[in-house]
This record gives structure tokens, sequence and C-alpha cells, in this order.
């Protein structure tokens, strides 16, 4: 399958599965009625911990739109201080990302009783991530995350503000950090494409059947 082809696919059966099994609920709401399945709890830890991945996909997206378009014309924002917050939002969400893929296998592996989920995950997911991974720890425990580019246009910024002449190469150096990272994270965004990508191929072997997603049968009580 072609880059994304296994998570869009995986997006349209989960909205296929939402569909059907909320479509019931709904109709029993309207009318008043109480309407509860013994698989509903079920229903949850696949639907709900698809889409919080998903919402991880697009802030990841969005800070790469983003950090590509003009900062905001606002005394009260910094362009230094912008440019570095993107970075580090970005950073952010990449690790948040890893979080969220692990914690879902980890879900579904018990929840289908297949324990080679995990382990799979780990090798596809963690291991090419590991290098943004271990830059954003650094970057929360130690100090804000910066490197060359950055530090520039903190300097420049600062001397901006004391009005020296300095200052006067901000926003040369604003666009060279900008190019460099909007560049940066476009190829770690393609990069993270192709591991949920391989992730999703993962996911449909085990909670697919028929190119359809099906719930594991409750435990009888």
């Amino acid at each position: 399958m072609s880059a994304n082809q296994s998570y869009e696919k995986m997006m349209g059966m989960m909205a296929d599965f939402a569909s059907a099994y909320l479509d019931s609920a709904y109709k029993k709401k309207k009318a008043g009625e109480k309407f509860e399945l013994p698989t509903d709890g079920h229903f949850l830890t696949v639907f709900y911990g698809f889409t919080e991945i998903q919402s991880t996909l697009d802030a990841l997206a969005l800070t790469e739109t983003l950090i590509g378009l003009a900062p905001p014309r606002s005394k009260h924002i910094d362009k230094d201080c912008y440019l570095k917050f993107l970075v580090g939002a970005y950073l952010q969400e990449v690790y948040i990302l890893e979080q969220r893929l692990t914690t879902y296998a980890k879900k579904l592996s018990r929840l289908y009783r297949k324990p080679a989920l995990p382990p799979a995950v780990r090798k596809v997911v963690y291991e090419p991530l590991q290098g943004i991974i271990s830059t954003r720890g650094s970057h929360v425990h130690n100090r804000r995350y910066s490197d060359e580019t950055l530090d520039m246009v903190s300097t420049t910024a600062l001397f901006r503000r004391l009005k020296h002449q300095l200052g006067e190469d901000l926003e040369f150096d604003y666009k060279v950090a900008q190019s460099n990272w909007k560049k940066q994270i476009n190829a770690n965004n393609k990069t993270t494409r192709k591991i949920i990508d391989m992730y999703c191929e993962l996911l449909q072997v085990v909670i697919c059947k028929n190119d359809k997603i099906v719930l594991p049968v409750p435990k009888k009580q």
C-alpha cells in the first residue's frame, strides 16, 4: 500500500464502525429510551483511542503549517518566543503521539487477547521516533529546546528590543530558522505518516475482519 493508504482505510472503517454502532443508540435516545450494550466499554476503547491518535496527527500537521507562516503582527508576541514555542509544541505532540500509539496498542492487545501487538508496535513506532522523543525529553527536563538558528533569532531579537544595530538582522535570521524548521518538520511528518501506515496495518490484523472493525465477544459473567 502507498503512504497513508492504510491510515485512510482505517479512518474509513472506523467511521463506518462508529456510525453503525451509534445509530441504534441515537434512535433510542431520540425516542426517550435508555440503550446500553455490554460492548459499550469495548466500543469506547476502540473508537476514542483511535480518535485521540487522529487529533494528534492533526496537531502535527497544524504545527507544520503555522511554522511556515509569518508570525503574528502583535507587540505582545516576540518573534523569537513564538518560533521556539512552535518548535516546542511540535516536539511535545510527537511525544504525545508515541504515548497514544503505544497505549492504544496495549489496550487493544488486552481487549482482543493479542499479546504480540505491543512488541510489534514498539519496533514500528518507538524505535523510528526515538531520536525526536529523546530531544523532547531533554527539552522538557533540562531547558527549552534550541539550536543554532533559534539561538541566533533570540540573540538578534534581544538586540532589537534594546534598539541596538545588531538587531537589524532579525527578519533575516527568523526566515533562516523558520525555513530550517519548516523543512525539518515536513520531513519528520512524512516519516511519521509512513509509521502510522505501518501501525494501522498491524491494527487491522487484530481488530478487523473482512475489512470491517469488529469487537471481541464480551466475557460471560
